[in-house]
């Protein structure tokens, strides 16, 4: 699992390299001016896809960007501390 901060620079890299710097910087202007409800946005994503398009489109980004290592090691550690959360 990421901390925050970590999350936060792994997303803010992802969008970049999806739309270039310019429109990632657009987007975020966007998001903070309009103060957007994100529910909103991801029911207009999902509502439209089957169950199993939405886990193939999870299973797709997984593979095309896997966790490191030391993320996957603090996964499992979590996971052995705490056996019932899974």
């Amino acid at each position: 699992m990421y901390t925050d901060s970590e999350n936060a620079a792994r997303c803010m890299n992802i969008l970049k390299d999806a739309v270039g710097t310019v429109d990632m910087e657009r987007f975020i202007s966007y998001v903070i001016r309009e103060s957007s409800d994100y529910t909103l946005w991801r029911r207009q994503i999902y509502d439209d896809m089957s169950v199993e398009e939405v886990l193939d489109n999870a299973a797709e980004c997984a593979k095309k960007h896997p966790l490191p290592e030391e993320t996957r090691q603090r996964v499992e550690a979590y996971k052995q501390a705490h056996p019932h959360s899974n």
